[in-house]
């Protein structure tokens, strides 16, 4: 009986360890509130360009005007990440914004 007490103690403290990892490696709310509110300015400024719009149609996780979709997204996930897919989507946005 102890061994099985001992084995889900084990099992608690691994997940609870995780979840801290997990949550100690996440953007915050502050970085993500700013992070959201650029990705939904980047949508609105591809949709001014015609040629944007293979993006706006084939890539419509990245490109869209859910802000809180963009929040909870970047909250899931480390802040070089999400620094990286807002460039992704910067870059982008200039290649195909350019006339």
């Amino acid at each position: 009986m102890s061994i099985r007490v001992s084995l889900h103690t084990l099992a608690a403290a691994i997940v609870a360890t995780a979840g801290a990892v997990f949550s100690a490696n996440a953007a915050d709310d502050t970085f993500c509130k700013d992070y959201a509110r650029a990705a939904v300015n980047q949508f609105h400024s591809a949709e001014k360009h015609e040629r944007c719009e293979g993006y706006l149609r084939n890539e419509q996780d990245r490109w869209h005007a859910d802000r809180r979709a963009h929040y909870d997204w970047c909250r899931g996930v480390n802040r070089d990440k999400a620094w990286s897919e807002r460039n992704r989507r910067k870059h982008e946005l200039e290649r195909c914004g350019r006339r």
